[in-house]
């Protein structure tokens, strides 16, 4: 039996990857709920012109930034092949429910594989317990989820900027033989290589890698002599490193095969001049509109995104560290701390650059996992040992609790959470709600809600959204899609949506001023944030007229159309109406028409509204337009005829009251407005 049990252990133990994988890729698994903006103006154009370009031959044209997204790219060419492969044999169907979640899932199966293997390394370096408890922390870390879901780059470069940075850690573990024939030196050399065919912040690996490179020899160190001589000994490793990066690059990105310096050059300008330079849209941070946040930025926003356990951990871990003093370089904590110097290398370098957002920060956030893994673990020993001194409790029991409690945890915050992981701010730091007074918050997530309660409306399936980011919003709405400017002409457009992201940068400014001169319709809310204000535009108005009948109804104004009353016998008036509040009840609207000895000479009473919305229905700062026809006497006398109206209720027979700039009906009783006056021939 005990034999038994020693190899389903290790049958258990061995698992432990595959079950990490399987967890990291249920969590992560994309979905076509919403677009980013990224995705939407980039890359999922351009991994299907990239894939174009690969089977022309075109190698030149896989050049379109100098960031250089490669193995997005590469991960969206697969993507769109799964899409291909699964809907020409209607295996599924077509649609954007299929083509977002397909062609988001290489991007997502790569970062749950690369957690997966950065288990046995994170074992190798710190034991099983911090390694399994920051591989589940890694798993169910909102921030890292939220963009492993996504067709992007930074998720990507965060898994092998990790894998790189453990791997080189591994290398100075194992100190027997030279750097130069190590797999673990030569492995992180290529994810290294990937990592930089992602995205240019992997650049920050080479102070690690060249610290490690001295590290390997801190033994043979005695003076400055020795010291110039271990400088010079970190050469030719580096160079193997750099070198098996180098071969990666070219190899995978085909405009290196034909314009090698042209390629590596735009890069280099990528990263001089578009990273230093600000956004040109404007930036957010600590309640202004700003082009460069500041050196803060990054030590704001990194705690606001990590979830609270991690960062108590993180903070348990620094401050056990700091009591050890000197001890603290020893064991597998010099591990740790090295893990610490990359996040404050790398945290630093990126706050220097003018372009800040707190995806840019994503690549410290596994490592921060592993310390917190570290700082959780030391506390739970503490706890165990105090714990002991009044109740016998056997130690798997308690292990297996926390392991539980872990769990369970994650899994809560993740589904309460779901699907929106982008909108996740730290409570302990006031969430959400606190998040948007301080950060720039909103990728396009929230936009496919505010243009489902458009198509819900009857007649928001007509015309198209006005909407700054159109390519977001496209696939979203069923009319299609209208620029911001839009909005100018009320006749091209019924709906328009101002989103969080323009309003906290203050981008184009004059294109939101219209906004503030109406009520919203609706408001996307997700954890405690607005994102996104859903408008109507309000129709033209032919001849302006300013009522409010009661508190909730608001007269805008009239059009007349007297060409039919001799040939038709009837006045057709349309009315522009705006609700300032909901209304409580179906009310009628009446017109009395007048002749010049105060005597009513035709008149209608009809409900108010329309067969879509009836006033009860309607909902504050919408507005509405009422068409009615007026039946007139045959025998109408020729002369000056004025058109009162007003509003009641049909059950008392009361009249709201009125209130009005322009002139009043009193010959056609209380609260009734004189529309205006027409001359009959």
């Amino acid at each position: 039996m005990a034999a038994f049990t020693r190899v389903l252990s290790r049958r258990t133990v061995s698992a432990v990857p595959v079950i990490l994988f399987l967890l990291a890729i249920i969590v992560r698994l994309p979905n076509g709920i919403f677009l980013t903006v990224d995705e939407a103006y980039h890359w999922i154009a351009l991994s299907k012109r990239f894939a174009t370009t690969l089977s022309t031959g075109n190698f030149a044209d896989t050049f379109y930034f100098g960031h250089p997204a490669v193995t997005t790219l590469w991960l969206g060419v697969a993507g769109h092949w799964l899409y291909d492969t699964l809907t020409v044999p209607e295996i599924i169907g077509e649609g954007k429910d299929t083509f977002y979640p397909l062609v988001r899932l290489p991007a997502a199966l790569v970062t749950a594989l690369a957690l997966a293997l950065s288990y046995p390394l994170l074992k190798r370096l710190f034991g099983f317990h911090v390694a399994l408890l920051a591989a589940l922390l890694w798993v169910g870390e909102p921030f890292l989820v939220a963009h492993s879901q996504l067709f992007h780059m930074d998720a990507t470069l965060t898994s092998l900027m990790t894998l790189s940075l453990l791997l080189l850690l591994i290398a100075l573990q194992h100190r027997e033989g030279s750097l130069l024939g190590s797999p673990w030196w030569i492995g992180s050399g290529v994810a290294f290589g990937l990592g930089l065919l992602t995205k240019s912040p992997a650049l920050l690996l080479i102070p690690m890698a060249g610290l490690i490179a001295l590290f390997r020899q801190w033994d043979a160190i005695r003076d400055i002599r020795s010291f110039v001589k271990a400088l010079i000994g970190c050469v030719a490793p580096l160079c193997v490193w750099g070198g098996i990066a180098a071969i990666v690059w070219t190899v995978l990105w085909p405009a290196m095969w034909v314009k090698p310096l042209a390629t590596t050059w735009g890069v280099v300008s990528e990263i001089l001049f578009d990273g230093g330079a600000p956004h040109p849209w404007g930036n957010f941070f600590m309640g202004r509109a700003v082009d460069d946040p500041g050196p803060l930025f990054y030590l704001v926003a990194i705690p606001f995104r990590l979830a609270p356990w991690t960062l108590i951990g993180v903070l348990l871990w620094v401050g056990f560290t700091v009591t050890d003093g000197r001890r603290a370089w020893s064991g597998s904590n010099r591990w740790l701390l090295l893990l610490a110097l990359f996040v404050v290398l790398f945290v630093a370098a990126i706050s220097v650059m003018a372009k800040k957002f707190d995806r840019y920060a994503l690549p410290v956030f596994p490592a921060l996992t592993i310390l917190a893994a570290a700082g959780i673990c030391r506390s739970a020993g503490f706890l165990w040992r105090g714990i002991t001194r009044f109740v016998v409790v056997p130690p798997q029991r308690f292990i297996v609790a926390g392991y539980a409690c872990a769990i369970i945890t994650l899994a809560i915050n993740l589904y309460a959470y779901f699907p929106y992981y982008l909108a996740y701010y730290s409570p302990l730091l006031g969430g959400g709600a606190a998040a948007e007074q301080i950060l720039p918050v909103g990728w396009g997530e929230g936009l496919e809600l505010a243009a489902a309660f458009i198509a819900a409306q009857p007649d928001g399936k007509d015309r198209p959204i006005a909407v700054f980011y159109q390519p977001v919003l496209r696939p979203f709405a069923p009319a299609g899609v209208a620029p911001l400017q839009a909005i100018q002409d009320p006749r091209r457009v019924d709906y328009a949506i101002a989103y969080i992201d323009q309003l906290q940068r203050n981008t184009q400014p004059e294109l939101h001023q219209p906004f503030r001169r109406l009520q919203p319709l609706y408001t996307v809310r997700i954890h405690g944030i607005n994102y996104a204000y859903v408008y109507q535009v309000p129709p033209p108005v032919a001849q302006p007229l300013k009522a409010d009948f009661g508190e909730a109804i608001h007269l805008r104004g009239y059009d007349l159309d007297a060409s039919a009353i001799r040939s038709g016998g009837a006045l057709t008036i349309t009315l522009e109406w705006q609700a300032r509040a909901p209304v409580d009840n179906d009310y009628v609207l009446f017109i009395h028409v007048l002749n010049d000895r105060a005597e009513r000479v035709a008149q209608i009473d009809v409900p108010l509204g329309t067969d879509h919305w009836t006033s009860r229905t309607w909902r504050a700062g919408r507005c509405f337009s009422t068409l009615y026809r007026v039946p007139l006497p045959f025998d109408l006398p020729a002369g000056t005829y004025r058109l009162a109206m007003g509003v009641y209720d049909p059950h008392t027979f009361a009249r709201l009251s009125l209130r009005t700039d322009g002139e009043r009906a009193t010959d056609a009783g209380e609260h009734a407005l004189l529309l205006t006056r027409i001359t009959i021939p």
